[in-house]
C-alpha cells in the first residue's frame, strides 16, 4: 500500500514523497519522489512509444515494401507486355519483308531459269542428235536421221536402209555418211 505524504514527520524536507507501507515484520519503507516516480513513468512511457513507433515504423516499412513491390511487378508485366507487342509487331514487319522479298527473288530466279531454259532449248533446236544413243550427232545420213558414230550407223543401219531418203547410189551404205555441217 502506498501514500502520500508532505513534509510532517515522516519527511523532513517540502519535496511530497510517496511512501510504501510495510504490513511491518521488519521490512523496511522504499521512498520515491515524485520526481522519480514521474521520471521513471516517462522513460517507462518513453520506452513503450519507442517499440510501438518501431513497430509501427517496421509495419510501416513492410507495408510500403509490399505496395513497392506490387508496382513493381504490375511495372514489369506492363513493361514486359509492351515490349512483346513490340516483338510481335517487328516480327511480324520483318515476316512481311521476307516474304516479300521471297517473292520478288523467286520471280528473278524463275525468270533466269527461264530464259536459260529457252536459250539452251533454242540450241538444242539447232543440234542434231544421233537416232542410235540419242548424244550430239556429227554424222548426217538422210532428212532427219543423223548419227554420233560410224559405229551407231551401222548398228542402226539394218532398220534405217528401209526407210532411208537418200539415193541409192553409193552414198546410202552405212560408213559413207557425210559428216553434218557444224555451226
Amino acid at each position: 500500500m502506498y501514500c502520500f505524504t508532505t513534509g510532517g514527520a515522516m519527511n523532513n524536507g517540502s519535496i511530497p514523497k510517496i511512501v510504501k507501507m510495510s504490513n511491518g515484520g521488519g521490512g523496511h519503507q522504499i521512498d520515491m519522489t515524485i520526481e522519480e516516480k514521474t521520471r521513471k513513468l516517462m522513460v517507462d512511457l518513453q520506452k513503450h512509444w519507442t517499440i510501438d513507433y518501431k513497430n509501427s515504423q517496421e509495419k510501416a516499412l513492410v507495408e510500403l515494401t509490399e505496395k513497392l513491390h506490387q508496382e513493381f511487378l504490375a511495372d514489369q508485366l506492363k513493361i514486359r507486355s509492351e515490349l512483346l507487342q513490340q516483338f510481335k509487331e517487328q516480327l511480324e514487319q520483318t515476316r512481311t519483308e521476307m516474304e516479300l522479298k521471297y517473292r520478288e527473288d523467286l520471280k528473278a530466279e524463275s525468270a533466269k531459269l527461264n530464259e536459260k531454259h529457252r536459250r539452251e532449248l533454242a540450241a538444242a533446236k539447232k543440234k542434231q542428235w544421233c537416232w542410235q544413243c540419242e548424244n550430239e550427232a556429227i554424222y548426217h545420213c538422210c532428212w532427219n536421221t543423223a548419227y554420233c558414230s560410224v559405229d551407231c550407223q551401222q548398228g542402226h543401219w539394218a532398220t534405217h536402209r528401209k526407210f532411208c531418203r537418200r539415193k541409192k547410189g553409193g552414198s546410202g551404205a552405212p560408213g559413207n555418211a557425210a559428216p553434218a555441217m557444224q555451226s
